[in-house]
């Protein structure tokens, strides 16, 4: 009988020391080092971004596509643009087919960081904007459509903890920053200069032939759209974790 005590407390013992090194990361068994964390991470979130299109019922999560944005403006007056638009019921598509490149996790900055890769977005919605581009007049409000492709995003987390009412600290997402480098996209903007149609499409292929030049202007709503699409990931993915099995503890 003393034995078999001794044998129960031997393994009792050997799965504290298991749980203490690894974190369990939604059916992920991940290890707690650092390096292995961030691979673990990457694997685990390739396997729940697909799903984000319909949703993730057992973690609350809703559909998140097509994402819709109610409002946002952007102003740009930087150098040769001096441009005022605003965008509204804006709708995106393909947030959900992107993949998880890498994922560095640093306890002692307590960040996070992704690099992401989206073959592509499909926004449209309505706008309004007006200013000069390259010194060229330019107006309009109507219908908008874009598409942008081969996306390169790097994502930034600030952790924190939030005090549970029993149990350990849970770990958060306190901010949430994206930058990215868009491969190619495409513009059409309806009804500038009041419906000219050769004046509009003229300024249409001028867009498009320079669209590199405008990335500020175009970067502004799809930066705001991975932001609306991932908070509510981040949220959901680290309210699963114990803060210290990421940012340190005991």
């Amino acid at each position: 009988m003393w034995k078999i005590i001794c044998l129960l407390s031997a393994v009792n013992t050997a799965f504290a020391g298991v749980e203490k090194n690894f974190v369990n990361f939604g059916g992920f068994v991940c290890p707690r080092e650092e390096k292995a964390l961030g691979r673990c991470l990457r694997d685990a979130l390739n396997t729940y971004i697909p799903q984000l299109a319909t949703g993730v019922a057992e973690y609350g999560v809703p559909p998140c596509e097509p994402l819709l944005i109610p409002a946002l403006s952007v102003h740009q007056t930087a150098g040769p643009f001096a441009v005022t638009s605003s965008y509204t019921d804006v709708t995106v598509q393909g947030p959900s087919t992107m993949r998880v490149k890498d994922v560095t996790v640093d306890s002692e900055q307590q960040e996070i960081v992704s690099k992401l890769y989206i073959p592509e977005l499909k926004m449209k919605g309505n706008y309004k904007l007006s200013g000069q581009l390259l010194m060229l007049p330019i107006e309009g409000e109507g219908h908008f459509s874009g598409k942008y492709g081969d996306i390169d995003a790097v994502v930034t987390i600030t952790l924190g903890r939030a005090a549970r009412p029993s149990g350990p600290d849970a770990l958060t997402c306190e901010a949430l920053d994206v930058k990215f480098h868009i491969g190619h996209a495409a513009l059409q903007l309806d009804n500038l200069f009041g419906g000219d149609g050769e004046l509009g499409n003229a300024m249409n292929k001028f867009l498009n032939e320079n669209w590199q030049k405008l990335s500020d202007e175009l970067q502004a709503p799809l930066e705001e759209a991975l932001r609306e699409f991932l908070k509510p990931l981040a949220d959901h993915a680290f309210g699963m974790l114990r803060a210290d099995d990421v940012l340190g503890g005991p």
